[in-house]
């Protein structure tokens, strides 16, 4: 039974790289085209299963050869892939990405058998000793993958030791944000970037947001993704903010869901608030040094980056818990 079950899309990306996105009715020349496999949830739980963690995946695919392609990468990564559902009636996840020369990305997706994610279909057992389950707020789009989502929630409430995370996009923010407000205090962390907090406390600022979910909504700890300014960590009445490493970007495709598989393994292996954030900072960053949302890194490959930045002016302010998650590569080497 794996120690962290992951719930949501599982998608292949279709990745054009282009010099700059094109007015409507103009055209765009990609000079190159890649395809991965992909999803938010997907992406988080390939990066929790390259750093040595058991991890299982819920969720829904077709029975065509994206499908192939996905099953195959998920379990070369060491993803459990043994309760993902197959539905032959609909198409596998495809997403759309155009990604300029800055590294920014804008993604057109069809969901496809994602939506059609069934909690009848979802083994109680599976649950048994897991500890962290993490979830994508896309399934608030969808009536049965909600379903499924909903009880996946409630089981891992169920455990004294289970910890819950959500994931927060764009669309469900938008879409949903009633429903992900009233989840909120079901969940020990949500991850939104700074768009997605003010979508969700109706147009407040950062602070403004924070402030706003914790006090008034009942959530437990908010980890908000920045970008190129790193990462701010809210919980009770703390705020730090966590800088960005400096590293040479060529696809931001994914560094958000890699942000989080490094703050749910900090918490999960009993690392502070702040060294999970840094921790967070540097699977991201590192992700987009690669193409595609899925990263391929090493536990040396996070220890160089952090010790590189270790006496970095803009991380002073925050020495103590990076030199904790420095221990912990140390130990753990």
């Amino acid at each position: 039974m794996p120690d962290i079950i992951v719930l949501g899309d599982i998608n292949v990306d279709v990745i054009f790289t282009i010099p700059a996105f094109p007015t409507p009715g103009s055209e765009a020349v990609a000079s190159t085209v890649r395809m991965h496999t992909g999803g938010s949830a997907v992406n988080t739980a390939i990066a929790l299963a390259q750093l040595d963690m058991e991890v299982g995946f819920i969720g829904k695919i077709g029975q065509d050869s994206l499908a192939s392609q996905a099953l195959s990468d998920l379990k070369k990564s060491g993803v459990d892939c043994s309760h993902i559902q197959v539905d032959p009636r609909v198409s596998t996840g495809l997403i759309f990405i155009a990604v300029t020369a800055d590294g920014e990305r804008t993604m057109f997706s069809a969901r496809g058998a994602n939506a059609f994610t069934e909690s009848g279909l979802i083994d109680h057992d599976y649950f048994a000793n897991c500890r962290w389950v993490h979830l994508s707020s896309y399934s608030f789009l969808a009536h049965h993958q909600y379903e499924a989502m909903m009880l996946a929630l409630d089981l891992a409430k169920n455990s004294p030791y289970t910890r819950v995370s959500l994931d927060i996009g764009p669309e469900p923010a938008l879409r949903c944000t009633s429903q992900i407000i009233k989840v909120l205090p079901k969940l020990d962390i949500i991850f939104p970037n700074e768009m997605e907090l003010t979508i969700l406390s109706g147009g407040r600022s950062t602070y403004e947001a924070l402030d706003y979910l914790l006090h008034e909504h009942g959530a437990n700890a908010i980890v908000a993704k920045r970008g190129r300014k790193g990462s701010v960590l809210a919980v009770g009445n703390k705020r730090v903010n966590l800088p960005s490493f400096k590293v040479e970007a060529k696809d931001s495709t994914g560094a958000g869901d890699n942000f989080n598989a490094g703050v749910v393994l900090g918490r999960l292996v009993g690392l502070s608030w702040e060294a999970s954030a840094i921790f967070g900072n540097a699977l991201g960053a590192l992700s987009t040094t690669f193409a595609g949302g899925a990263i391929s890194v090493s536990r040396n490959d996070v220890f160089k980056l952090l010790e590189s930045h270790l006496f970095h002016e803009d991380w002073l302010s925050v020495q103590e818990p990076l030199q904790e998650l420095l221990v912990y590569f140390e130990q753990t080497h």
